[in-house]
């Protein structure tokens, strides 16, 4: 079981009450608190995919500028580290002790996220 919370962006306060009527066809979202472009989210997810499936869905509800992750307990982390290790899907620099933090280069952009 992972519980987590988060804080939902919204594109502005307005589409507040129908973006909460979405969230409520999650049935693993609670809604702890909203106020103008913000809501809080408590999800309880079986695993880590269904955690990251659940925070993608919320991401592509109309009006959703932005999900943060605040909070994230994982019963089986140890567990799910192990198996997304042996598949490969961990990056080296989150693994590897030996890497610095000054070493990291992001090669990302956020672009698609400013509008």
């Amino acid at each position: 079981m992972n519980i987590s919370s988060l804080i939902i962006y919204l594109k502005d306060s307005s589409i507040n009450a129908a973006v909460q009527q979405n969230l409520g066809e999650f049935k693993e979202c609670e809604i702890a608190a909203a106020q103008d472009d913000k809501i809080v989210v408590v999800v309880s997810a079986k695993d880590i995919d269904d955690e990251i499936r659940i925070f993608k869905n919320i991401e592509a509800i109309e009006g959703v500028v932005g999900v943060a992750m605040v909070y994230s307990y994982q019963e089986d982390a140890y567990d799910n580290k192990q198996k997304l290790q042996m598949q490969g899907r961990i990056s080296e620099i989150l693994t590897n002790d030996d890497i610095k933090a000054e070493d990291i280069t992001y090669g990302g952009s956020v672009k698609h996220k400013v509008k």
